[in-house]
């Protein structure tokens, strides 16, 4: 999978949110489909138990921040619709 395409398409045609507060608070609320995670050791740690499918992007937050436009570091994306981008409910 080709991640900096599929985040642009997820950008472009999917709801997502940005940060691991918001993403938390949504995921236990039932509305988040998928999480799209830096690739840092210590968050890797901390979502490895997560029930939700996760995708680790070859990125880091500061990346991933920057392919959403955000001049900030972005560790944690939630889906809440994936639009036509690969990051669905199933792996």
């Amino acid at each position: 999978m080709d991640y900096n395409w599929e985040l642009g398409r997820l950008k472009e045609t999917g709801k997502f949110v940005l940060g691991e507060r918001v993403t938390e608070k949504l995921r236990k609320k039932g509305d988040i489909k998928a999480v799209v995670i830096a690739d840092e050791p210590h968050l890797k740690a901390k979502y490895e138990e997560l029930k939700t499918p996760k995708f680790v992007v070859p990125l880091n937050s500061i990346q991933l921040g920057n392919t959403f436009g955000k001049p900030f570091a972005v560790s944690v994306v939630g889906v809440i619709d994936s639009g036509v981008s690969q990051f669905k409910e199933n792996e």
